[in-house]
């Protein structure tokens, strides 16, 4: 058999990863984020991509405006498999074949839950189907406001409105990358600034609600954050301006790309805090969107996770703000991801937030989920922008060697509240104390707090190694192993272990929850890579779903 030449061996992968579709079925695209080297030419790879990927009919496109380094190589009428190791596997092909920095598929992960709707009784979302002990049952007697009382936040309100300054997050524009809004009482009055539909690709994020994954979920986090507090739900923020960036149809099952579509976007048009009610694995572009945020002054803050016990990503990023859950008595809510990546906890069990169901009158109920602890903490955020104003910050971080959200995640540490055996390696620093970060002198903390860089890949590769660290053992996160390059399919690996799930079409829920009960399927490409890594071999290694 002749051997296949470099454009038809990529090709082969390609379609080894992916499978023909309808075009009406509403499946996702398959499609690969693509990061060029510094100082290559763009219009050249670009070029080179699409004579070589010519036959499978693909598209080649930037990610956004504001990353010149990033493409997107789309298969119209393809999606990918289930299963991640073919896809992975191509995308090893694609780094090799046109010499880039980084290359990965946009898999649709499966690894922190949310409720499913159409299995729980409304409106607890405490269902039989999530791990064991993740979900609590709901609380009657809590009061409606409780969660912004436990943070502090009407004391914030009361600092700003007595010093005659700009109070509850006025003018400030809270960007969510989320399932987008729909109309809804608990809505009523706040200020909405256009936003996206990366989904569908228009200028409308509203959430359609018909769709299997989270509908009414954009809703429902927006509500704790900039609900003007007529009703039932208080936001922490009630007159921030709210831009809705409708990104994914599931929190769980997101989409690399367009989340990072969406932060570039809000980025673009001048939000001020992006609240990032997800998570996954780890995602380069995702990364380098965050990077750039952050770079501009851009607050940003995401979940810690549910269920899965590790922190996920984005929240794993050193320059991301990740948020963990607690309950009303101040104890960490039994779901939420935990370890020495939180940096903060907030609010996540039984917190009142706005409903929508299709073919159902908009309602309130209680919410679970570290979704709901971030969006309450970004708008703690955005009342600290409009209590000193977001230039005198900037200006404050700028002379102090600071980003302003370096500043802006030291002082929330150093002000949080720490109830008696808060354990501060689990659960960050604390819970949200609001009128304290208000009142914070700009340098409290200094002294603790060291400045963190700019992220990079080779942070983000950082990060896995300190998930592998904490799930596998110190010695396995010392692997000599390209970990910029298998860091995602090595995440996914772990999370998946960790969830108990086989990522392949054949697989689904295994009544194992403990790490190494089996075996996932990986790359070829990884298999190998991890031959000479035995700790990290005895968790990951497995059959080889191409038979090589």
């Amino acid at each position: 058999m002749a051997e296949l030449g470099p454009d038809e061996l990529l090709r082969s992968k390609l379609e080894a990863a992916t499978v023909v579709v309808p075009a009406d079925t509403g499946l996702p695209v398959a499609r690969f984020a693509l990061i060029i080297k510094s100082g290559e030419d763009l219009l050249s790879v670009v070029a080179a991509v699409k004579q070589a990927t010519e036959p499978l009919v693909t598209q080649v496109d930037r990610l956004s405006n504001l990353d010149h380094r990033a493409l997107v190589l789309s298969m119209p009428g393809r999606c990918l498999r289930r299963d991640p190791a073919p896809a992975f596997e191509a995308a090893y092909e694609l780094v090799r074949r046109f010499d880039l920095e980084a290359a990965e598929p946009d898999i649709h992960t499966d690894i922190v839950p949310e409720p499913d709707k159409r299995r729980r009784g409304a409106p607890n979302e405490s269902i039989d189907d999530f791990p064991p002990g993740c979900w609590a049952p709901e609380q009657p007697a809590l009061k409606p406001h409780w969660a912004i009382e436990n943070m502090s936040v009407p004391q914030a309100w009361g600092v700003s409105d007595a010093l005659k300054r700009p109070s509850r997050g006025v003018n400030v524009i809270v960007a969510q990358p989320d399932t987008g809004i729909t109309a809804h009482p608990e809505l009523q009055g706040v200020v909405h600034v256009q936003g996206y539909d990366f989904v569908d690709d228009d200028s409308d994020p509203t959430d359609p609600l018909d769709y299997v994954g989270n509908p009414g979920h954009g809703t429902g986090t927006a509500s704790v954050v900039v609900s003007r507090g007529t009703g039932h739900v208080a936001g922490s923020a009630p007159n921030a301006s709210h831009m809705s960036v409708r990104a994914v149809e599931s929190v769980v099952r997101l989409s690399q790309v367009t989340v990072a579509q969406a932060i570039d976007y809000a980025l673009e048009k001048g939000a001020h805090v992006i609240s990032m009610s997800l998570g996954g694995i780890p995602s380069f572009s995702l990364d380098r969107a965050v990077t750039r945020a952050v770079s501009s002054d851009v607050i940003v803050l995401a979940a810690a996770g549910n269920c899965v016990g590790f922190v996920v990503w984005p929240a794993r990023l050193d320059a991301c703000v990740a948020v963990a859950g607690t309950n009303d008595g101040d104890k960490p809510w039994r779901g939420s991801s935990n370890g020495p990546d939180v940096d903060i906890s907030a609010p996540a069990e039984n917190v009142f937030r706005a409903s929508a169901e299709k073919g159902k009158p908009p309602g309130v109920g209680q919410g679970q989920g570290t979704s709901f602890a971030v969006a309450l903490t970004s708008g703690v955020a955005a009342c600290w922008l409009a209590h000193h104003g977001r230039a005198n910050l900037i200006a404050a971080a700028r002379a102090r060697g600071e980003t302003l959200q370096a500043m802006f995640l030291r002082l929330l540490k150093a002000t949080a509240r720490r109830p008696k055996e808060w354990d501060s390696f689990n659960m960050g620093a604390g819970i949200v104390h609001a009128e304290r970060l208000l009142r914070a002198d700009f340098n409290l903390g200094r002294d603790r707090e060291a400045v963190v860089s700019a992220p990079s890949i080779d942070a983000a590769a950082l990060s896995v190694r300190r998930l592998v660290a904490e799930a596998v053992s110190a010695d396995a996160a010392q692997a000599d192993i390209d970990w910029k390059l298998h860091g995602p399919e090595i995440a996914l690996s772990i999370l998946n272990l960790k969830r108990g799930k086989v990522p392949d079409t054949r697989g689904g829920p295994r009544p194992e929850t403990t790490l190494g009960a089996f075996e996932p399927e990986i790359s070829p490409t990884l298999a190998r890579a991890i031959a000479t890594a035995p700790a990290l071999e005895a968790v990951l290694a497995s059959r080889n779903p191409a038979g090589e």
